[in-house]
């Protein structure tokens, strides 16, 4: 029997009949759509059954326009948090930073649909040109490029998850230009290391850590004292400290330091250390526990050491060096002195040598004079060189002596 509101009535030719919305006009005008049956129940069956039919479709038709319009923002968030777990921290919020910050006021709003190879392009460019966010210039073309990496790994997600995206090409990249790195001549490293032996302290101790075993700032701000084996003579890599942006919107800093696991897999390594500065470390070593610079079991942050650090360079009358120079010039030596490339690259922590030759090994200004110089000893120990023209049928030309007996003249001419 028919019930009231379920749209379902007995008609006179002894049908019944269903009824139901399934779509409305532009002007909100409902669309019916009829079904009959001999019985009540058929009649419902089919209503039923059609409702089901709609339903399903709706949700398609409704799934379909939804993803259609999907943003790049959508996309990115979803794929930075599939990454916070197995990224580091550092390597996480640098991801998030550049995107926040540059990619999303300006690319975040757009469908994936419209991200063509062309839009993108532009985008890079514009940044290159005008991008800084205190609007003087544009970013370097390292930020451009890192830029660039983390949106084309969002578009790698996106197609991984069958979203709809604009064919996206060869993408522009900036021309990294290589920065003129600072190496200390030897005369340089001279003078440091006499204020830095004569100071016989931690900090001191820490530059002789990175003039002779290539540490960065923040592996030697991570160091405790239980890292150094003075029995085997070496050191162990396992930490470093870093400064990274706070994304705690409710905290007051924006900054904040972390102690991490080192850039690399391969960062994490041992390091032999040489006899006269294990010698020189035993009178100053404190409790396993405590951290190499201060002693205690509270570290020293980079930026402290690093202004330390300046400090001991103009009390050397030395110029502003970045700390980093220490490690390019602990490998330029270890290259002049003949070390095992494959050696060295595991000491600094590298992946593989072509990066320890590529980016550490620099010729020294010392170096380049010694090898002038050997030139210049070579061609003076040489006796002159003597050229023979050969007078023969072929006048003016000079060409080999010829072998056997002479009958020509032979001019000999000294330079």
């Amino acid at each position: 029997m028919a019930r009231r509101g379920e749209n379902i009535y007995k008609r006179k030719d002894g049908r019944w009949e269903a009824r139901i919305i399934f779509d409305y006009t532009p002007e909100g005008k409902a669309c019916y759509r009829y079904l009959y049956g001999k019985t009540y129940q058929e009649a419902k069956n089919k209503k039923n059954t059609l409702l089901a039919e709609l339903q399903t479709s709706t949700m398609t038709r409704n799934f379909q326009r939804n993803y259609l319009k999907i943003t790049l923002d959508e996309v990115m968030q979803e794929w930075l948090e599939t990454r916070k777990d197995s990224l580091k921290e550092s390597t996480y919020t640098t991801y998030k930073c550049l995107y926040e910050r540059h990619l999303k006021p300006e690319l975040g709003s757009c469908r994936m649909m419209t991200l063509t190879t062309e839009r993108i392009d532009a985008y890079l460019k514009e940044k290159l040109r005008c991008g800084r966010m205190d609007h003087r210039g544009g970013l370097s073309p390292k930020t451009v490029a890192d830029i660039r990496s983390i949106l084309l790994m969002g578009l790698k997600f996106a197609r991984s998850k069958k979203y709809p995206c604009a064919d996206s090409g060869d993408i522009f990249y900036p021309s990294l230009h290589s920065k003129r790195v600072q190496v200390l001549s030897r005369r340089e490293q001279h003078k440091l290391e006499e204020i830095v032996f004569a100071a016989s302290d931690s900090v001191s101790a820490g530059i002789l850590l990175a003039l002779y075993s290539g540490l960065r700032i923040g592996e030697i701000c991570a160091l405790q004292w239980q890292d150094i084996n003075f029995e085997e003579r070496n050191l162990q890599v396992t930490k470093t400290i870093i400064r990274i942006p706070e994304l705690n919107s409710n905290s007051r800093r924006k900054t904040k330091v972390i102690i991490d696991r080192p850039k690399t897999d391969t960062s994490i390594r041992m390091i032999p250390l040489p006899d006269f500065l294990t010698e020189h470390l035993k009178p100053i070593r404190k409790e396993k526990e405590a951290y190499f610079l201060t002693g205690t079991k509270h570290f020293m942050e980079p930026r402290i050491y690093l202004r330390k650090y300046k400090q001991i360079l103009l009390d050397a009358g030395l110029g502003d060096y970045t700390f980093h120079c220490l490690r390019h010039t602990f490998a330029t030596r270890c290259v002049e002195n003949g070390f095992d490339v494959k050696a060295l690259s595991e000491i600094l922590g590298h992946a593989n040598v072509s990066t320890t030759l590529q980016r550490y090994v620099h010729p020294s200004m010392d170096s380049k004079r010694e090898q002038i110089e050997r030139l210049a000893s070579a061609s003076k120990s040489q006796p002159p060189l003597q050229v023979v023209v050969w007078v023969g049928p072929h006048k003016g030309r000079l060409h080999a002596r010829p072998k056997g007996r002479v009958s020509q003249a032979l001019l000999l001419v000294r330079l």
